[in-house]
């Protein structure tokens, strides 16, 4: 599956816009998951590692620091997030431990942060494609799902997106996958 088959080419050409020299190939190919490390490059930011910062990540100007003793799936996830800044036009944004310590407008663009990070790692597209493929390949019969299979099938999908159990599980309830029958008690 190529880029331009899972966003729009309005958006792959947005993010070519945010820094001088960007190159993201929209008939780029996608392997399995959205490789964000190869976007920020392709779209000229620097990934600076730190180990133990305060806060999992930072950006300024086109490099974005990352918090090196995180888990990989926490990092991937703060890259997108701080992506999602520089899509806000805020270049200079650092993170804070303390949800408290954000003001109203500091948590909004923490909020659209976090949707823009979920949605660029896991595209509606890529999630659903993931999941028929463990359904298929574990036989499972997708309309009689329990929650047993569910938690089987998310963690498999949270593995192959490369992100983690918590993001997967929160992204599948936004796009209002896994939704009890009318009638079911769930």
């Amino acid at each position: 599956m190529k880029l331009n088959e899972i966003f729009s080419d309005e958006f792959i050409a947005k993010l070519n816009t945010l820094n001088a020299g960007s190159d993201l190939d929209p008939e780029e190919e996608v392997k399995g998951f959205i490789d964000i490390e190869k976007i920020l490059t392709e779209l000229n930011f620097e990934i600076s590692r730190e180990n133990n910062m305060n806060g999992s990540g930072r950006i300024k100007g086109n490099r974005i620091y990352i918090d090196d003793s995180e888990i990989k799936s926490r990092q991937r996830f703060t890259m997108a997030h701080e992506l999602g800044h520089a899509m806000q036009n805020i270049r200079n944004a650092n993170r804070k431990d303390d949800p408290d310590d954000y003001d109203f407008a500091e948590r909004k663009n923490e909020v659209f942060a976090n949707t823009f990070a979920a949605q660029l790692l896991m595209p509606k597209k890529l999630v659903l494609n993931a999941i028929n493929e463990v359904i298929k390949n574990k036989q499972m019969d997708s309309k009689h799902l329990d929650d047993s299979q569910i938690d089987v099938i998310l963690n498999d999908v949270a593995e192959k997106l490369q992100v983690s159990k918590g993001a997967i599980k929160y992204r599948v309830k936004n796009l209002n996958i896994f939704v009890p029958l009318k009638g079911e008690n769930k």
